[in-house]
């Protein structure tokens, strides 16, 4: 791991300068640095700028040719806006003065006590996870459980799988009462029946003659 971390400390250090923008390299002198400025103006035309390509399809040769020779120029320092620029740096400065403000903040707490332990709302992470797993993580997991889990796959799928198994199995006790095993039992059944589909028969018979 020793030779990535060198990498990337020199990058950290020097590597920014690579894209160093025009508003500071041109506060010395330096002109358009920006490397990476620049990399992919041959395919993307800038917005209300004439391009090259374009200019090569809608006009003659000449042209053309006028439009791709005056095209970097349109990219060179008078393409920036002084507004811009002015901004941009401004902004910079602000950006510098709020770090050594920082630096200098820290420097003073903490120079004589390096070991002072931070005040608690730091300590907590400014209580981020408390407030994503109160307001986030825990009224899903307790839908989840109880609603959900409990309730619908426990209450009622599983209520409708064991309600069916229960219903057979009282139907079956009720049906097997009836199979008690004695020959003297069927047969007053069967004259039971019989008796009842003659009574049916003489009941209706009379019940027509009349």
């Amino acid at each position: 791991m020793t030779v990535p971390l060198v990498v990337l400390a020199i990058l950290s250090t020097v590597g920014g300068l690579v894209g160093i923008p025009y508003a500071v390299s041109s506060m010395f002198g330096a002109g358009d640095v920006n490397a990476f400025h620049k990399v992919l103006s041959p395919v993307i035309a800038e917005v209300g700028k004439p391009h090259a390509i374009a200019a090569a399809g809608e006009h003659s040769a000449p042209e053309a040719a006028a439009a791709h020779s005056a095209a970097p120029a349109a990219h060179g320092e008078e393409a920036h806006d002084p507004a811009e620029i002015s901004l941009e740096r401004t902004l910079a400065v602000v950006s510098v003065v709020l770090a050594l403000i920082g630096i200098g903040i820290g420097w003073l707490v903490f120079s004589k006590t390096p070991l002072k332990a931070l005040p608690k709302i730091l300590q907590d992470k400014w209580r981020i996870d408390e407030l994503y797993n109160g307001y986030i993580v825990d009224p899903i997991t307790k839908l989840s459980r109880q609603g959900l889990w409990k309730g619908f796959d426990v209450g009622f799928i599983d209520g409708i799988v064991n309600g069916i198994g229960h219903f057979m199995v009282e139907a079956g006790n009720a049906v097997r009462s009836l199979q008690v095993g004695f020959v003297r039992s069927y047969a007053a059944i069967i004259l039971f029946g019989a008796l009842a589909v003659i009574g049916y028969f003489i009941y209706y018979g009379l019940k027509l003659v009349g």
